[in-house]
């Protein structure tokens, strides 16, 4: 008898896993693509992590969210290209965000990949996104256009709570995005109890189930929260997908999209690895337009008048 049971409850389970498999299937099967407009697509400026991230700030300095404003992000007006360019050359704001010239002068005097070709300290004060990330600096370690982004190897999210306050805080490119989004207004001003943005690895990486899928690509990007896509040696950001075929859209900062990749593949050759979510929040309240606000008072004060 207790055989029986024990092959009852196995054969439930299976059942259980096999329909829950079954469902997940058939709602990306019958999924429609999916793809933000408007998304800026950055040339490679000094890092590709910077520049992903730089696209993610430039969207939300852009669109805001939730019905917030972040038109501070970007100083002066987000692009939504910067294809073409020049290296040396600052022609658009959003080059400012992502490295700065005195972030060129201090921390990439000698090219690409060059180490220990830092300028002494003191430094300037950081004011872009490639300082607050690490990238290209001695101190953390990276040499000169990388960035280091640390992950949990059991799949499960790294939060900026969980590198507050550790020795990778000032190594962390995660950590230097919360920095920059702090630096220029916005965030929770709490890093020890953030829990807005994280790094996570994804499910064919690691081979893990709990890990970042392509069903959480796809609610990232329902939510209007475009993502930084690693990969084994490169950083680009994701803004769309389409189910028929486990299709992610990307910028990939080399050149101008759009672009895409199948989930779990590999982009340039190198293979899907992580990805980087940044939910956003401190935004301002969008402003009544004046007209509205007028129309608002007129109906005020015929309410009023009818009262008395």
């Amino acid at each position: 008898m207790m055989k029986n049971k024990k092959k009852k409850r196995s054969f439930k389970f299976a059942s259980i896993i096999f329909i829950f498999i079954f469902f997940v299937f058939i709602s990306i099967s019958y999924a429609q693509p999916v793809i933000l407009s408007d998304v800026p697509d950055y040339k490679w400026w000094y890092g590709c992590s910077p520049t992903a991230a730089g696209m993610l700030i430039g969207y939300y300095d852009i669109h805001g969210y939730q019905g917030l404003r972040y038109d501070n992000l970007v100083p002066g007006e987000a692009e939504l290209s910067t294809f073409p360019s020049t290296e040396g050359e600052w022609e658009y704001n959003a080059q400012y965000a992502i490295a700065s010239p005195e972030h060129v002068n201090d921390f990439y005097r000698g090219g690409y990949g060059a180490e220990g070709d830092d300028a002494p300290p003191p430094y300037h004060e950081f004011n872009c996104l490639a300082d607050f990330m690490g990238t290209s600096q001695d101190s953390a370690g990276n040499p000169n256009g990388a960035t280091t982004f640390y992950f949990n190897i059991y799949g499960f999210p790294l939060y900026v709570a969980d590198i507050y306050g550790t020795e990778y805080q000032d190594k962390s490119g995660l950590y230097g995005i919360w920095e920059y989004i702090e630096y220029r207004g916005y965030g929770t001003h709490d890093p020890a109890n953030d829990y807005t943005m994280f790094n996570q690895l994804v499910d064919t990486y690691v081979k893990i189930p709990w890990a970042f899928s392509f069903l959480d690509f796809m609610e990232e990007i329902n939510s209007g929260r475009p993502v930084i896509i690693h990969l084994e040696g490169h950083s680009m950001l994701g803004y769309g997908y389409d189910p028929d075929g486990f299709i992610i859209y990307v910028h990939d900062t080399w050149s101008p999209g759009p672009h895409t990749m199948r989930w779990g593949g590999t982009y340039g050759g190198m293979k899907l690895m992580g990805v980087t979510c940044v939910h956003i929040t401190g935004g301002s309240p969008v402003p009544i337009p004046h007209s509205i606000i007028l129309l608002g008072s007129g109906i005020l004060l015929i309410f009023v008048r009818r009262k008395t």
